[in-house]
């Protein structure tokens, strides 16, 4: 009997559906458990894509082979135990459920045939899993241009690219053990729990495959011998071919990618937006039935180089700054928008500027809160401490009236010149508020005059 908890299943099943693509008008493939006195490998296998999964453990050695949807019967966030067994071709299935019993029961089938991993793999920057995850998540699995459902792993710079046709997101600095370009399936196994907790990531190919270890998950890629990929690298400009740049700042970001899905038209086709570089950064959106629209501006960003008004997907934008992108440069109202740092790029395409929401009293203003003034430093007045130790004096009793009568003096004269002070103070005061009076009665003069010209 093969014993695992409710919630292992859980993460198990959870990962082979995110990996495969699983969706409840596509049919899952079935899983094969294959216990060994050394552990206990779990895998599945859909088109082009495989997974398995290792549990390190001394088993009793048996293969068994059970449809997903039995996984989806037991799986549970609580640890309670299922059992497995194998009688024949009858798989019984047994765990609790809030305490009370329960049993499933399946037919034995094929066991599932997964792709050997390569013999030797090589360690990699676990940035990869984060970075595959964004680059899947451009992909377009619908299209049949190019090969835009695919990732490209170019070896020759270690660059991770991916492209819909409408975005594109290049992702460098990786050590990749093959120097030419391999493409691969997107799947979305590096957005799991399992995937993106990882420590130790390797990665290693064969003739046909990518395989992929993340702690104790192994993916297998098919590659895409026959597909072509796009050549990207010519569609991104350099920084300094930018006219306008947007600069936004960190709160701003967090206030954006928040704010922008509530605006207006969120559901229309493209979701756009207009942006406005002028005096201020402003998010204008306003719906087909709307007669008044709705602007964000961005307190704390700011505008450098020339103004400038676009439209945009909104998805887009937002993607840019939760990327972690704070400079999105542009060349023209309707040329591609684009950011770059030290290792990726992100490009995409804006919407035409007919239409654009031009600024209007009406709008309805939201401004993002401003940023706290940052402290200024501090000056340090280094203060004398005062000597409370009794000096010894050496005078007699007798100097003491005349160090009384010098003070006394000393006051006298300051208080004459506070009063010198004082008297020209007035002086000048008594002479403004004359010159006032006087430019009063020169304006109310001027007006009557122009009203006998009238």
């Amino acid at each position: 009997m093969i014993e695992l908890t409710r919630k292992q299943i859980h993460l198990i099943r959870s990962t082979i559906r995110q990996a495969l693509g699983i969706t409840s008008s596509r049919r899952a493939p079935n899983v094969t458990f294959r216990a060994t006195p050394v552990g206990l490998l779990i895998q599945s296998f859909s088109d082009n894509i495989a997974v398995e999964h290792r549990i390190e453990g001394d088993f009793r050695p048996s293969v068994i082979t059970l449809p997903y949807e039995a996984l989806q019967a037991c799986e549970g966030k609580r640890n309670d135990q299922v059992g497995i067994q194998r009688d024949g071709d009858t798989i019984t299935v047994q765990w609790l459920d809030g305490g009370i019993p329960q049993t499933a029961q399946y037919n034995h089938a094929e066991p599932v045939e997964v792709p050997e991993a390569p013999t030797e793999l090589t360690g990699i920057d676990r940035e990869f899993i984060p970075a595959m995850a964004e680059a899947v998540a451009t992909t377009d699995n619908e299209s049949s241009r190019f090969a835009l459902s695919c990732v490209r792993l170019r070896g020759s710079d270690g660059q991770i690219a991916a492209t819909d046709g409408r975005q594109a997101l290049m992702y460098s600095g990786f050590s990749f053990p093959w120097d030419d370009d391999v493409l691969v399936p997107a799947t979305k196994a590096f957005s799991s729990k399992a995937f993106s907790n990882a420590v130790q990531v390797s990665i290693g190919h064969s003739d046909d495959w990518v395989s992929i270890q993340a702690d104790n998950w192994t993916l297998h890629l098919k590659i895409e011998k026959d597909a072509r990929f796009p050549n990207m690298d010519d569609h991104v400009p350099a920084v300094d071919a930018a006219t306008s740049t947007m600069i936004l700042a960190d709160t701003d970001a967090e206030f954006l990618t928040q704010a922008s899905r509530k605006l207006p038209a969120a559901s229309e086709f493209n979701a756009p937006v207009t942006v406005d570089l002028n005096g201020s950064v402003a998010i204008r959106a306003k719906s087909a039935d709307q007669d008044i629209g709705t602007e964000l501006v961005l307190s704390n960003s700011q505008r450098s180089g020339e103004e400038m008004r676009f439209n945009t997907n909104r998805d887009y934008l937002r993607r840019a700054a939760s990327l972690g992108f704070r400079q999105i440069y542009l060349q023209a109202a309707e040329a591609p928008a684009f950011c770059r740092d030290d290792r990726r790029s992100y490009i995409w395409a804006l919407l035409g500027k007919d239409g654009a929401i031009t600024p209007d009293a009406t709008l309805t203003r939201i401004e993002s809160p401003s940023d706290p003034p940052k402290p200024s430093p501090q000056r340090r007045t280094t203060i004398p401490m005062r000597n409370t130790k009794r000096p010894t004096s050496t005078r007699s009793r007798a100097d003491k009236p005349a160090s009384v009568l010098a003070k006394a003096e000393a006051l006298r004269d300051s208080l004459s010149v506070a009063l010198t002070d004082t008297r020209e103070l007035i002086s000048v005061i008594k002479a403004k508020r004359k010159q006032n009076r006087l430019v009063e009665t020169t304006l109310r003069s001027l007006k009557q005059l122009e009203n006998i010209g009238a």
